[in-house]
């Protein structure tokens, strides 16, 4: 009777058809038992074991004393028992309306019962994800267990709101056939009053729950899994025949039974009566059936949309989720979401976020609202997206102030403003390492431990009130601690729940936690700039207490602001000499600019002739980027679109698209795809000729500024730190009857460094001559950058690297150099840093000091 082929094989188109409805998932008490909930027969046997030790030991002997050959034989003498082995599941309903009496004995019962003592199984996590990726969204459980909504908000906030009906009398409202995420409890829940498990309840159908249910199962696939179908409540209420002569669901019930087990009589009946619209799997177990379609549905998502535009103009909303009246999808920097987005993905599991799909995936986040057919920005995706924020939000800054005097405004977006203050807070002059005395001995740490900076500036930028006019501020007092300040306060939630001393300052509870901000956190949560709600703050006391130093949090109701204060140990003797450690930790920045998206396809087209003997009508200026291979053409750009314009000379059965890991794996076509990346990198550099850089001439891979105007060129950049820099990157060098040129330049080529493709820059000197164009003769640039090299440092490389990524990333976060018909290749404009152990460097400051790390 029923399928033993693949039943995830068959269920998973189901859940990847993009013209149809997601399929609904009805869940039984099989399904939660590998989280260690009992089964129904189970339950039989524990609730039996309870009250036997509680009504005729007088709680004498704990419940799993009580033996077998007491309990059995009690509980089938009771009236209404049912006799045979195979039918103890059938007494459950009957156990809980005889035995668990009164009511809130019941519930405590019921309640303990059901918790998931093993935790959440591999089949409720993956549960959970389809419903975060859209693959479905209606959960039907016959259930009271909390493994459902333990798994759905254990991926909050990216799911961003979890319905539940049936929970409570009276809330069927919270039913809507357009909810993402919601939860129908068919036996109501325990800690409610409303579970109905004893025998008269799940006897009789609930002709208003099934009336709201019915549109939706009509309309959508229904998968049945870990359900035996013995209750009336369910297979003569939910799964009725609607009306006399009419064949039902139309899209199909799918049910699961593991191997071995006979359907229930009620689901053999309902097999005959649906015939075709009815089929039976059978399946090794929940888990194993959710962990083989997630193998299945790997890299397909379903992107829905949210919220309309009415409810983004709503009062009741969280303000980041609000519509900026003014702005547009264009005030956005797309290759920076492109970016962070295309992380969160990894993160998450999703699939890789494209151009084509990166709205689609903001309106889902709530970020994008459509609004009759046009496409608005929220609060939140300005403000982390945004291209110039401030014209929105002038007040979305934060000022950081050293030794109460210089003063320092970060502005821009929050993921650049986040990238900025973690590079500010990092810094040896704010975050010195100390030598603090112990009791036997000293030991040297950071002033502050580096996640507590990166989780009170997260806390800073993610949860603090934009709608409050004031910026945000960090003081910094050297030596001693530094003051975080946010306008807003806390939040009502918040606030209602704690204690404040006459000062501002509160404990923190651990149980405590609120989002001010829901978009904005979804994204630093995804990209894992930050752990989930409540437990930054936590750690912040925890791991500064541990260091020997201190922190303090405080709201003030007078003006309104959240601070945090955090304190340095003392220094050993009252001094702030540094230290070096025997086995130190440092970051290190790396000549890499990596690849935040790189196209998954590369398409290879085979011509039947070489380009430059192709017919004169052939235009290839609008076939983009790509390598000459003789008789093959390497290119990003779609297939579809190269076809198209290269028709005649093509053949079309010998070219393709390739998934790019396929070309990794080979060492020949994986040189060929940097060849092609490196293309695409120096396409982008021609943009700077009008700033006087130009690309060396021949296959040297380099490129250098030019004098202006047989003189000194002059850039002005801004870094993190200050504003309006000027470097002369051509300076006029000796007499007035020999001149020449110092050009700074950089050497450039494209390597995969760890899984990930990047450019790595090598920052060099070109000599010219009179002209400041012309290169001198290489032996005498060989002589003059010998020369040279006395006065390059360590700390003259680092600043090269944030000059050449500044520069070359135009400011921005990140660098498009897909050209056209390309729009997902796209690299960080921030060199790559790593963190490395120091193994066996000397604790002797003069010698560190004289020493120069190497050169990436």
């Amino acid at each position: 009777m029923s399928e033993r082929s693949n039943a995830a094989s068959l269920l998973a188109p189901l859940f990847r058809r993009t013209d149809g409805p997601v399929p609904v998932i009805l869940l039984g008490a099989g399904a939660s038992f590998r989280s260690g909930v009992p089964t129904a027969g189970e339950a039989v046997k524990q609730i039996a074991r309870l009250v036997y030790s509680e009504r005729n030991l007088s709680g004498t002997r704990a419940p799993e004393r009580v033996k077998p050959t007491e309990w059995e034989p009690w509980l089938q003498s009771m009236p209404w028992f049912i006799e045979g082995a195979d039918r103890l599941p059938e007494n459950f309903p009957l156990a809980v309306e005889n035995l668990l009496v009164p009511a809130e004995f019941r519930k405590s019962v019921l309640l303990d019962l059901m918790k998931p003592r093993a935790g959440l199984s591999a089949g409720y996590k993956t549960l959970a994800d389809f419903v975060m990726r859209g693959l479905t969204h209606t959960i039907l459980t016959t259930n009271f267990d909390t493994c459902i909504p333990d798994a759905l908000k254990d991926r909050q906030p990216h799911i961003r709101t979890i319905h539940e009906v049936n929970s409570r009398p009276g809330d069927f409202h919270q039913f809507n056939v357009y909810n993402r995420s919601q939860i129908v409890w068919l036996h109501g829940r325990a800690e409610h009053y409303s579970d109905r498990n004893a025998s008269g309840e799940i006897g009789v159908p609930d002709r208003e729950l099934t009336s709201i249910l019915r549109p939706v199962l009509d309309g959508s696939p229904i998968i049945v899994v870990g359900y035996r179908g013995s209750e009336p409540s369910i297979m003569e209420g939910i799964f009725a025949q609607y009306k006399a002569g009419r064949l039902d669901f139309p899209q199909g019930i799918y049910w699961c039974v593991r191997d071995g087990e006979t359907p229930h009589p009620n689901v053999q009946a309902l097999a005959r009566r649906l015939g075709s619209n009815f089929r039976l799997l059978t399946i090794d177990g929940f888990d194993e059936l959710m962990t083989r379609l997630s193998r299945e549905l790997e890299g397909f998502d379903r992107y829905t949309s949210e919220q309309d535009a009415s409810g983004a103009a709503s009062e009741n909303i969280a303000f980041d989720e609000r519509i900026v009246e003014d702005a547009s999808p264009e005030d956005l920097d797309r290759d920076l979401a492109l970016s962070v987005l295309r992380t969160y993905c990894e993160k998450l599991k999703r699939a890789p976020v494209t151009h084509d799909t990166l709205f689609p995936l903001m309106r889902e986040q709530g970020l994008i609202v459509r609004d009759g057919g046009t496409d608005k920005v929220t609060v939140a995706a300005i403000l982390l997206f945004g291209k110039s924020p401030q014209v929105f939000f002038p007040h979305a800054v934060v000022s950081v102030t050293e030794a109460g005097k210089k003063r320092e405004i970060y502005d821009g977006n929050l993921i650049g403003q986040h990238r900025k203050l973690l590079e500010k807070l990092e810094t040896p002059a704010v975050n010195p390492p100390l030598k603090v005395k112990q009791r036997r001995a000293h030991e040297e740490r950071p002033a502050y431990p580096p996640r507590v900076l990166v989780e009170l500036i997260v806390n800073l930028l993610v949860h603090r009130d934009y709608e409050c006019s004031e910026a945000a501020s960090v003081e910094i007092t050297p030596g001693s601690g530094i003051l975080f300040s946010n306008p807003g306060g806390l939040t009502p939630r918040i606030a209602g729940r704690i204690t404040l001393d006459d000062d501002g300052a509160f404990t923190l509870d651990e149980s405590i936690t609120d989002q001010r901000n829901p978009s904005l956190c979804d994204i630093f949560f995804g990209i894992s700039a930050m752990e989930r709600a409540g437990t930054g703050l936590m750690d912040v006391r925890t791991l500064m207490a541990e260091s020997g130093g201190s922190s303090a949090f405080y709201s003030h109701k007078d003006d309104g602001k959240f601070e945090a204060r955090v304190m340095q140990p003392v220094a050993s003797a009252g001094s702030g000499t540094v230290a070096r450690s025997d086995v130190p930790t440092g970051i290190y920045v790396l000549n890499y600019l990596p690849f935040a998206v790189v196209p998954d396809e590369v398409s290879i087209v085979r011509l039947k002739m070489p380009l430059h003997a192709r017919p004169a009508d052939i235009d290839l200026s609008d076939c983009g980027v790509f390598v000459d291979r003789g008789t093959e053409l390497w290119s990003l750009v779609p297939l579809s679109k190269l076809l198209d314009r290269l028709g005649p000379i093509v053949d079309v059965k010998e070219s393709g698209s390739y998934i790019r890991q396929e070309i990794e794996a080979s060492p020949d076509s994986k040189r060929v795809l940097s060849w092609l990346l490196r293309k695409h990198w120096e396409r982008y550099l021609l943009r700077f000729e009008e700033e006087g850089l130009i690309l060396e001439v021949g296959r040297k891979h380099r490129a250098y500024f030019e004098a202006l105007d047989r003189s000194n060129r002059t850039i002005v950049w801004d870094s993190a730190q200050k504003r309006n820099n000027k470097r002369d990157v051509v300076k006029k060098r000796g007499s007035e009857s020999r001149i020449w040129f110092e050009n700074e330049g950089f050497g450039y080529d494209v390597a995969e460094l760890g899984g990930v493709w990047c450019v790595r820059i090598k920052p060099f000197y070109m000599f010219t001559g009179y002209n400041g164009k012309k290169p001198l003769p290489s032996f005498v640039r060989t002589s003059k950058a010998t020369s040279r090299m006395k006065f390059d440092r360590n700390k003259n490389v680092e600043a090269d690297l944030t000059f050449w990524s500044t520069f070359l990333g135009r400011g921005n976060e990140t660098i498009n150099i897909g050209n056209r018909h390309v729009d997902d290749l796209v690299l960080e404009a921030s060199f790559l840093t790593v963190e490395v152990p120091e193994i066996g460097l000397i604790n002797d400051e003069r010698e560190h000091q004289n020493r120069m790390p190497a050169r990436a």
